[in-house]
């Protein structure tokens, strides 16, 4: 393994994503140089040009101007794709910055709209690069690249607060505004190696209205629950920049120089803690703790240190507060919250995403500063009273943070069933038979040797299709059932079941061992069915009897799924752990039909019960099938495996449809059989959020996204497959087959085939 595959295995991108990732940061990079570098410039500017007495009127005037901007971004989508959107409000911005420059160290004008301008366009600039980084992601690759993506950003934060602070004091605040216009002007030019194929090209509806969007927000519990989480944070960050600021400028004003050089170096410092937690914790919180937690750090630390600041107010604790508030909104809480935005439908994104991050950050920076305004301005109090409102609102923080992670399972939930799936778990057909599939014991033997294996064990594995049929007289009493039921003319038995002659409860055995002939099954089961109710108890009796013929058992299987009573039902539900796969499998379809009855009284422990022994007894069949697959798929030992697993795993999805929302199981279902990649990121995201630990480790190595490198490490000893195979009692191979099946695997393996199976627990 090669030292780039390593580091890729290690930051978690596959093969296909270099290309996106290098993009993506590449943007990251200078989006948040630019926002870093223009949030240090304008701040030091305005306090040194005009001061801070009127600074929350200008902030007021940020948040009109950003509203109204985005409102304006929103339009823009409606008539071009977001890269191309992109590329014009880079070119736009540095066209304003470098008309504005030659006057800024001579206007005050100039001053208020370097503030403005830098202000609205960092907003429109991080939400918009988001909103093409969504695009291009499905939702599994967005949580394991989202964390490296943003620490692009980091680095570029730390970058420029190095740079700005080694040359602060040497040159003027506007000598570096054409570093901002070459920032601008390169992310500009990115946008046009953003890959085509992973961006839609059909834009919204146009015109876009600023009410649409606020409709829209109101109308999805995720959007309003995700809005408010962003406008609290904002507050929150709000508030504890003015306590940092003003500690800040008592210590170091008149000397603003100094206060810039400080400014400088604490942007480099939180930008080099947010960098190392972006690569070393966000991923791994995001993809193991959850969307919750990703979320929560943040209030925890703020709630903690503003507790602090109430008992040692300071610079000191007043930095490390904004320390933390700025570390973690780089890194844990905006990865959480710009992956959230996609599981959002992209048109619903388009609309309202940026309108979001603008509207909601400006106003909470708005109630921030209105806040300020009223204690410290008008009130003449310190910043220090400002802490019980920001843990007040990390209170409450916190209790969205819980709740948006239930918002996400239900917009996952509500995106599946936007999907083109079908109920690919629905019953086949509507007829009495439950379908052509039949998984009798292999032929190991014929099998093998049409491949030229010659194995020493010829012992040929009876059809349990195949049922002995007692020599009957020629002379059939039509009166006397057990004689028809002896008959071997079956023209004459269909006929006779089709007159529907009375029968008796202790004829219904000799009726259902009928359902082994293929050519009056149907006609058996119709007459069963007609019985009705009482039929249920002796046919579940032979259910029961793992000595009775394999082929009638899971034939009245599927006859109990059409016959009432609560014997009927039990006996389907006794089903789900027979000896037989076939007969599971036909259990849990003729409960799929009695849907209504089985969701009132299956109980959940007996269908996870039911879950776990399945993927415990399916496993080496899943391995072997995947081992198989590397090989020509078209020869019948791997088709035979091959519909073997697929079946299982349809089994194991149709059990958990009934302990989980069952239309979207069967989106899942479709996604991960399917070829759509955002549906099938969609479904293994919402059942990595459903499943229970065990039962989500025990399915994963089958239909999860693992990188090549974990498989390596899943693989197990090809020996330890065949055992479980055989152990498990799968109906694949058995008796004197299984040396043939080890000689045909180490045929197999000469071939190309690996020695060891993927699998991990």
């Amino acid at each position: 393994m090669t030292l780039g595959q390593r580091l890729s295995e290690w930051l978690g991108i596959r093969e296909n994503e270099v290309g996106i990732v290098a993009v993506s940061f590449a943007g990251a990079f200078l989006v948040m140089s630019f926002v870093g570098l223009s949030a240090t410039l304008r701040e030091t500017t305005y306090q040194a040009e005009i001061g801070t007495s009127n600074l929350s009127y200008v902030r007021a005037g940020v948040v009109f101007l950003g509203i109204s901007a985005a409102v304006l971004f929103s339009r823009t989508l409606g008539l071009v794709e977001p890269r191309r959107a992109m590329r014009v409000i880079a070119l736009l911005l540095a066209t304003g910055m470098a008309a504005i420059w030659p006057f800024l160290g001579s206007s005050k004008t100039a001053v208020v709209l370097f503030y403005l301008v830098t202000a609205t366009g960092t907003v429109l600039l991080a939400s918009g690069f988001w909103l093409v980084v969504s695009e291009m992601l499905v939702v599994r690759e967005a949580k394991r690249l989202f964390g490296l993506i943003s620490a692009g950003g980091t680095l570029g934060l730390l970058v420029t607060g190095l740079a700005g602070a080694l040359i602060a004091k040497q040159v003027e605040t506007a000598t570096f505004v054409p570093a901002l216009v070459v920032i601008l002007i390169a992310y500009a030019g990115l946008n046009e190696f953003v890959p085509r194929t992973r961006i839609s090209c059909t834009p919204i509806a146009p015109n876009v209205r600023w009410n649409d969007s606020i409709a829209l927000i109101f109308s999805r519990p995720h959007l309003r629950t995700l809005t408010a989480i962003v406008f609290l944070a904002a507050v929150i960050s709000m508030l504890i920049d003015y306590q940092f600021r003003q500690a800040a400028a008592q210590v170091f004003l008149p000397d603003k120089q100094a206060l810039q050089s400080f400014y400088l170096l604490f942007l480099a410092g939180t930008g080099a803690v947010a960098l190392a937690i972006q690569l070393l914790v966000t991923t791994r919180v995001m993809t193991r703790a959850g969307v919750t937690w990703s979320l929560a750090v943040l209030p925890l630390f703020v709630l903690a240190l503003s507790a602090g600041m109430l008992i040692l107010p300071g610079l000191p604790l007043a930095s490390g507060l904004r320390g933390a508030d700025s570390t973690l909104r780089k890194s844990l809480f905006r990865s959480g919250v710009e992956f959230l935005w996609v599981p959002v439908h992209p048109d619903t994104r388009r609309k309202v995403k940026t309108f979001v991050d603008t509207m909601a950050n400006n106003l909470g920076d708005g109630l921030a500063t209105l806040m300020f305004f009223l204690i410290v301005t008008k009130g003449g109090m310190s910043s220090l009273y400002l802490s019980p409102l920001v843990i007040g609102a990390g209170l409450v923080f916190l209790a969205l943070a819980r709740k948006m992670g239930l918002e996400y399972t239900a917009t996952l939930r509500r995106r599946l069933a936007d999907g083109d799936s079908g109920d690919l778990l629905a019953e086949a057909q509507d007829g009495l038979t439950l379908g052509p599939v039949t998984l009798n014991r292999i032929d190991l033997t014929r099998i093998l040797s049409t491949l030229a294996l010659d194995p020493d064990d010829s012992t040929a594995v009876r059809s349990a299709a195949a049922v002995e049929v007692a020599p009957v007289a020629n002379a059939i009493d039509p009166l006397d059932p057990q004689a028809i039921f002896a008959s071997t003319d079956d023209e004459m038995v269909r006929a006779w079941l089709g007159r529907g002659e009375p029968l008796s409860v202790d004829s219904i055995p000799d009726l259902a061992r009928l359902l082994a002939r293929d050519r009056i099954r149907d006609a058996t089961a119709r007459r069963l069915i007609a019985i009705g109710e009482p039929a249920g108890p002796p046919l579940c009796l032979i259910l029961q009897d793992n000595s009775a013929d394999f082929v009638v058992r899971r034939r009245i299987a599927g006859v109990l799924g059409a016959i009432p009573g609560e014997a009927a039902f039990n006996g389907l539900i006794g089903a789900l752990s027979a000896d037989r796969f076939e007969v599971r499998y036909r259990a849990a379809r003729s409960l799929s039909r009695r849907r209504a009855e089985a969701d009132a009284r299956l109980e959940e422990a007996t269908v996870w019960e039911a879950i776990r022994s399945e993927l415990s007894r399916g496993r080496a069949v899943w391995e072997l099938a995947r081992l198989l697959d590397h090989d020509d798929p078209n020869l019948p030992v791997e088709q035979r495996v091959t519909q073997r697993g697929q079946l299982s795993l349809e089994h194991v999805f149709r059990l958990l449809s009934f302990v989980l929302d069952a239309e979207a199981i069967y989106a899942t279902w479709a996604g991960i059989t399917g070829d759509n990649a955002n549906l099938e990121s969609l479904a293994l995201e919402y059942l990595e959020q459903v499943l229970p630990k065990d039962v989500r480790d025990r399915l994963w190595p089958f239909i999860g996204d693992l990188s090549a490198e974990q498989s390596r490490r899943a693989i197990r000893p090809l020996d330890d497959v065949i055992e479980d195979l055989m152990d498990t009692g799968a109906t694949l191979f058995g008796g004197d087959h299984r040396q043939a099946l080890a000689r045909y695997l180490d045929k197999s393996n000469a071939d190309g085939l690996p020695e060891s199976v993927d699998t991990s627990d």
